[in-house]
């Protein structure tokens, strides 16, 4: 019988692949259609020309600043899990591995 953590860790990986492919097809896409726009835009409705786009921040620096925050509460879940299954455990402290029983 494989191990289930085997099976989980397999079913992430094709996942995270599938996920890779699927961002990278669509990554080319938009790069095929910003290069195609940005060539036959006339003047007046390239970006450039967005009045007051100045004064807004980086598109970057709003994509960080969104990932940091998701960063910073996926961590603070995690400690928080990690502190409920000590809780959960004798002595407060992490369970021991499962007993497997062999038939």
């Amino acid at each position: 019988m494989t191990d289930v953590k085997e099976i989980t860790e397999a079913m992430q990986e094709q996942v995270l692949s599938a996920l890779k492919v699927s961002q990278t097809a669509i990554v080319e896409g938009v790069r095929t259609w910003a290069d195609t726009v940005g060539n036959i835009a006339p003047e007046g409705l390239k970006v450039e020309a967005v009045p007051g786009l100045d004064a807004l921040p980086e598109p970057k620096e709003l994509m960080d600043a969104s990932f940091g925050f998701a960063e910073a509460l996926l961590n603070t879940q995690k400690e928080f899990a990690q502190s409920l299954l000590a809780a959960a455990s004798p002595n407060g402290s992490a369970p021991a591995k499962p007993v497997v029983k062999k038939s």
